[in-house]
């Protein structure tokens, strides 16, 4: 009889964030070793009324697992303050609720970081292995931002040493970049419990982002993208100054995100006529915008941990494309990105240094296809999601369950891995 098993998660199918993206194979490569029950809310990103449409179900009684959907949950309602008492009640709201279903394995999976104490207090109740699947650290890019503020950075501090007891109480954890397990070991998760399971892009992604590139383009202006969260880390605002500097380019913004009411405001106060707003977009819309786009874009601020941990799950995305990228960033990302030789990186928060990027690239049109080729090749052979998971899946079986059975076929890697 095989193990029983309880996915902890704020998103999942049909909500295509990345969140969601990670997940859904994830779930569904664990369902071949273990009988998978998804706790989660319901579709809820950006908003619950853009899947009212949609039979859930009907929708989930084409996967092989359960799928328990609880609440409507919007994330990024109200303040900061605000948003942090909520996603503590979303997570524990989600560890109630599945409380009635037998488990012998618990995974709580991030962004929400909270999701993790909910999910360990779980396990305990239910005598079952607990397992941390950790996206972002939350915590770290917390006390990266609040160093002017003696309260915020007592919070902060508390906030971390919270997450770090959870962290050392799991049986396993897992980092979504070799970054983040690094960080993880560092603030004292034993070494022997931590894995690297890192994103990528779904089969049925790629072959969908293929089919489309070679439509042709409708602008004959340039045509710069950024698809993904409009957040704090993402700082976009830096697009605009861009944007002014380069008016003979197009700039599209696809996303939503807490930052997304302040940019339209500022943009409109610039009076930039050359960038556009496309919000939350379905897959669809997605690929058209990459169909649609001459290059790339993704800019992330920098701070130690940010740094040391985040390869934004957008960039393998843009690589299936065959577009070439521009980053902004620094860390390990910009690292990545420069091993792979698929898209010109800068530093961030440098509006002069991007815009020679984008004109020199859209300049250049052999360096561009060079790139994007390289992307392309790169993330078909080195980044599938759906071999991936199911290594994950393998590996999971390894230390929790000890079989031993897949010895020297494991491909989930330590520390060490990308």
């Amino acid at each position: 009889m095989r193990e029983k098993l309880l996915l902890l998660t704020q998103f999942f199918p049909p909500e295509t964030n990345a969140g969601a993206n990670r997940i859904g194979p994830m779930a569904e490569a664990l369902s071949s070793h273990y009988e998978v029950c998804v706790v989660t809310p319901k579709p809820s990103y950006p908003s619950p009324k853009d899947y009212r449409h949609l039979s859930l179900q009907r929708y989930d009684a084409g996967y092989p697992y359960e799928i328990e959907r609880a609440f409507d949950f919007l994330p990024h309602a109200g303040s900061l303050p605000v948003r942090t008492f909520r996603e503590q009640a979303m997570a524990f709201r989600l560890a109630a609720r599945a409380l009635r279903k037998p488990a012998d394995i618990v995974i709580a999976s991030s962004p929400s970081m909270f999701l993790g104490p909910a999910g360990m207090a779980l396990a305990r109740i239910k005598g079952a292995k607990f397992v941390w699947d950790v996206r972002d650290l939350t915590w770290g890019y917390a006390k990266d931002v609040v160093k002017d503020s003696r309260t915020m950075s007592f919070a902060a501090w508390g906030l971390k040493k919270y997450m770090l007891f959870v962290l050392r109480q799991a049986d396993l954890v897992i980092g979504a970049s070799s970054g983040i397990t690094q960080v993880l070991i560092q603030d004292g998760a034993d070494p022997g419990k931590a894995i690297t399971a890192p994103n990528g892009i779904s089969t049925e992604m790629l072959d969908d982002i293929t089919q489309r590139v070679g439509e042709k383009k409708e602008d004959k202006r340039p045509v710069v993208s950024y698809a993904g969260l409009i957040g704090y880390n993402q700082n976009l605002g830096v697009l605009l100054d861009v944007a002014r500097r380069l008016p003979e380019v197009d700039f599209v913004l696809a996303g939503d995100g807490p930052e997304l009411p302040s940019l339209k405001e500022r943009a409109a106060e610039l009076g930039a006529r050359n960038v556009s707003f496309r919000g939350y977009l379905d897959r669809e819309g997605l690929l058209r915008v990459y169909a649609q786009s001459d290059l790339l874009f993704a800019h992330t601020s920098s701070s130690p941990t940010v740094d040391a941990t985040m390869v934004p799950v957008k960039l393998f995305e843009y690589m299936a494309s065959g577009k070439p990228i521009v980053y902004a960033g620094s860390g390990i990302a910009t690292d990545l990105l420069k091993k792979l030789d698929c898209a010109a990186t800068v530093p961030p928060e440098d509006p002069g240094a991007i815009s020679t990027a984008i004109s020199a690239l859209l300049q250049d049109p052999g360096r561009m296809r060079s790139l994007g080729q390289n992307g392309r090749v790169a993330v078909k052979e080195g980044f599938n999601r759906d071999r991936i998971m199911e290594e994950f899946a393998r590996s999971l079986d390894e230390h929790l369950v000890g079989s031993g059975s897949y010895g020297e076929q494991q491909a989930i890697h330590r520390s060490s891995s990308v």
